[in-house]
């Protein structure tokens, strides 16, 4: 990964996102988060600001959230809901 901010993160709008608790800062359990914005980098390079709906377990929108996650959690497919 490199330091620039010219990398892309394949993370678009309407997605949605299965991080568990160890795949965001100050995480509390498994977050599955709709993405309603393209992500922003954050101060740091190496992690990524989200912003999106909570997802409640039967599938309706929770909370608005903005998570921070580091670019590498965001390139891993298995962040990704195969719904």
């Amino acid at each position: 990964m490199s330091e620039g901010s010219g990398d892309v993160v394949p993370v678009g709008v309407g997605e949605v996102l299965v991080l568990r608790e160890t795949d965001y800062r100050y995480g509390t359990g498994e977050l599955r988060l709709r993405v309603t914005a393209a992500p922003t980098q954050s101060p740091d390079p190496h992690w990524m600001t989200v912003s999106g709906v909570e997802l409640r377990w039967n599938d309706q929108p929770g909370v608005e959230r903005e998570v921070s996650v580091p670019v590498e959690v965001l390139r891993h497919p298995r962040v990704r809901s195969v719904r």
